[in-house]
């Protein structure tokens, strides 16, 4: 929602959703043109078991190889197709700093149009276009023009694609303690090593209301912690994520369940091969996954997305076929 200036900041700003995150991938046409009807089968698939919905992301959603014209149809196809039903996350990163504003000024543009009042979040990932060198700045200005808050991601493997010598792949820590302290900054999603997590939580302790998600869906299934999950594979198995993620953050609630302790570290296994067969390659084989279940007409990708392999789509749709019969 915008914000209205001069507002306290503990007001002007929603909390980030809690749990299940779903990093949704962009169903297109062979011929690369938005397939509006295919993401509006997935949202009505989606939004029932998530606390909010990533669109537009630099994973999953291939949103760096999309153009400008066809991100802002994304964003009023999420907008309509979302309807206030859940939180939506919204990927802004562009090429540059100037594109990533102007997505971030469109977005509240379209929000105003739209009448849009349910929360929605920024999400950037800031390294993909600027350094570690004046990152603080350039942040805050980036929340003074959009006047919306902002989820920051970090995520090394993304930004190792860029191919930049001796760009630094992660969000130093002592630049991660001043981003914290900007009160438009309501979160990180994260991706790394445990050592690096830690750290950032240390940096940001006088934030204790900054959310922390996790962005590697097997370091959530081994070790959960933290505000929640980012996951593109729960697409293929929504409702089974959505019971195993209450579990993780509330496990107090299968404390008295000895059978729904087993049921869920059987469901945890499967969801572990699952999301680690798709970490190849996860926006083509979530796509194949979900075209092979007729959600998506085509599992279509942008030029440069890594493809499937067949040998791991094959087993990938193996492996999620006896849990589909069971409508999980």
């Amino acid at each position: 929602m915008p914000l209205e200036l001069g507002m306290p900041a503990a007001t002007r700003f929603p909390t980030p959703p809690e749990g299940l995150i779903v990093d949704l991938v962009t169903p297109l046409t062979p011929g690369g043109r938005l397939d509006g009807e295919s993401f509006s089968r997935l949202v009505e698939r989606i939004a029932p078991v998530a606390g909010g919905l990533l669109v537009g992301s630099p994973q999953a959603g291939e949103a760096l190889d999309l153009s400008f014209g066809t991100r802002l149809e994304l964003l009023s196809q999420a907008l309509a197709a979302v309807d206030g039903r859940t939180a939506l996350l919204w990927g802004i990163t562009g090429q540059s700093q100037e594109e990533t504003r102007e997505l971030a000024l469109a977005c509240r543009e379209e929000l105003g149009r739209r009448h849009y009042s349910r929360p929605i979040f920024l999400a950037d990932l800031p390294l993909w276009y600027h350094s570690n060198r004046g990152l603080p700045q350039a942040c805050q200005d980036l929340l003074e023009a959009a006047g919306l808050p902002l989820l920051l991601l970090n995520l090394p493997e993304v930004v190792r694609r860029r191919g930049v010598r001796f760009k630094h792949l992660n969000i130093r820590t002592h630049v991660f303690k001043r981003l914290a302290a900007l009160p438009g900054v309501a979160g990180l999603i994260y991706q790394g090593e445990m050592r690096r997590f830690l750290n950032y939580h240390y940096a940001a302790a006088a934030r204790p209301g900054l959310v922390f998600y996790e962005a590697d869906e097997a370091s959530f299934l081994t070790r959960p912690g933290g505000w929640g999950v980012v996951s593109a594979s729960a697409q293929l198995l929504p409702e089974l994520w959505r019971k195993v993620v209450q579990v993780c953050l509330h496990p107090e609630e299968a404390a008295e369940d000895p059978e729904g302790r087993y049921e869920l570290m059987e469901n945890s296994q499967l969801l572990l091969k699952v999301a680690r067969l798709c970490r190849a390659a996860p926006a083509a084989l979530v796509k194949a996954a979900l075209a092979a279940q007729g959600v998506l007409a085509s599992a279509a990708t942008v030029p440069g997305t890594p493809p499937a392999p067949a040998a791991q789509r094959d087993e990938l749709l193996a492996l999620i076929a006896g849990p589909l019969r069971g409508n999980l």
